[in-house]
């Protein structure tokens, strides 16, 4: 089928955008993520101070984003997007100019939060926007490239970290982290007052799901995606500590880490090319389950150097095959009305297994150390009988 020059502009333009957008809202995850506990511990924090911060935020997530998510379909996903990424840099800016634990507590709290709903809403927007141009006949927007921008923005900060904080030395790392959330905040207020509004329709179908028999199938769906992501908690809480004792190098462990990054870029950008889209979603599933049960079988055996690379690279397997096919999935089942919360559900239920488990490894590590990586093999396992059972659903259903 000949695709017009036109609709080609049409499907580029909303392309770049999304791809744009997801990439400014990860610019200060990629920071966050490497240097915000040392900014902490650089304002005079202890270590349980620290683990409050940084794990109140979560909780707060779990009460937070169904409710917030309830807000983005009744207003509209990219208005609230640009709310919550507003308030992260309202956040930030605030934590520039406090001193003492309840003050930065409270800062944190805002900025962290706000800052963990932004990816549920902005997949629920780029779905939104996809589905729209199919039913307009344009040629389709794959899902996986746009979320690719989001990886790379954070694998550019991860790399760039280092030089960052020499420029913004210990308490100094507030004024990058307010700069990168002011981006990501002009970038949602440009797409709340651009992008095209999805209005409520009071007419449409009430349910969670397009059609009510989907329910199931997308709760199953949700429990698989979790379940597979929660059994990543001791590598994302012990990884690095596991690897120093076993004698690794900060270069090898650095290059560890931006390997995993760098394997679910490469997923993100090829998969729907190859393997299909929201139709071979439980796909994804299996896959990533399966992967993930291999990675942390492998990893209790205290592997070498070399080899915790090509397990590292797996993360585009575990993390982002999961990831990809739970959203894509969840995506195409939802109602008209409830595309956000949908995948606020989906976020939800994610978070609160992935403290669930972080909280279970902190026991099992100090008693067992890389032991603890077979339970995590067990938990992708249990995700593995769910991405089946969606599976065997979706060729029931025959969609």
């Amino acid at each position: 089928m000949r695709v017009s020059r036109a609709a080609l502009r049409i499907r580029n333009r909303a392309a770049w955008r999304l791809y744009f957008l997801s990439a400014a809202l990860f610019l200060p995850i990629g920071l966050y993520l490497t240097y915000f506990p040392v900014w902490l511990a650089a304002r005079g924090l202890d270590d349980s101070e620290i683990a409050l911060v940084t794990g109140a935020p979560f909780v707060l997530r779990v009460l937070a984003t169904p409710l917030i998510a309830y807000i983005a379909d009744r207003r509209g996903i990219a208005v609230t997007l640009a709310v919550c990424a507003t308030a992260m840099f309202a956040g930030y800016f605030a934590l520039g100019f406090v001193k003492g634990f309840v003050p930065i507590f409270l800062g944190a709290l805002l900025a962290i939060s706000a800052q963990g709903t932004m990816p549920s809403l902005a997949d629920a927007l780029s779905l939104s926007e996809i589905r729209r141009l199919e039913k307009a006949r344009q040629p389709p927007v794959r899902y996986g490239r746009v979320r690719m921008g989001a990886s790379l923005s954070a694998l550019t900060m991860m790399l760039l970290s280092g030089t960052v904080v020499a420029i913004f030395p210990g308490g100094w790392i507030i004024l990058a982290m307010i700069c990168l959330a002011l981006v990501a905040a002009g970038a949602a207020i440009w797409a709340g007052l651009t992008m095209r509004r999805f209005r409520f329709d009071p007419n449409a179908a009430g349910g969670l799901t397009e059609d009510p028999a989907d329910l199931r199938l997308a709760i199953i769906c949700i429990a698989a995606g979790s379940l597979t992501q929660a059994s990543h908690a001791e590598v994302y809480s012990f990884g690095t500590l596991l690897w120093e004792a076993q004698g690794f190098s900060p270069d090898i462990i650095g290059v560890a880490w931006a390997m995993g990054v760098a394997a679910e870029c490469v997923l993100f950008f090829t998969a729907e090319r190859y393997l299909g889209g929201a139709n071979n979603a439980a796909r994804f599933l299996v896959l990533g389950a399966a992967g993930a049960m291999l990675r942390w079988s492998v990893m209790a055996l205290h592997p070498s150097a070399p080899v915790v690379l090509v397990l590292q690279a797996m993360h585009a397997l575990s993390f982002a095959s999961t990831y990809l096919g739970t959203v894509l999935l969840i995506g195409s089942l939802a109602g008209r009305n409830h595309r956000a919360r949908m995948q606020g559900w989906y976020s939800t239920v994610s978070a609160l297994s992935m403290a669930l488990s972080t909280v279970a490894c902190g026991w099992l590590t100090s008693h067992y150390g890389a032991g603890a990586y077979l339970a995590m093999a067990c938990l992708a396992g249990c995700g593995l009988v769910f991405a089946v059972w969606c599976g065997v659903i979706r060729k029931r259903l025959k969609f």
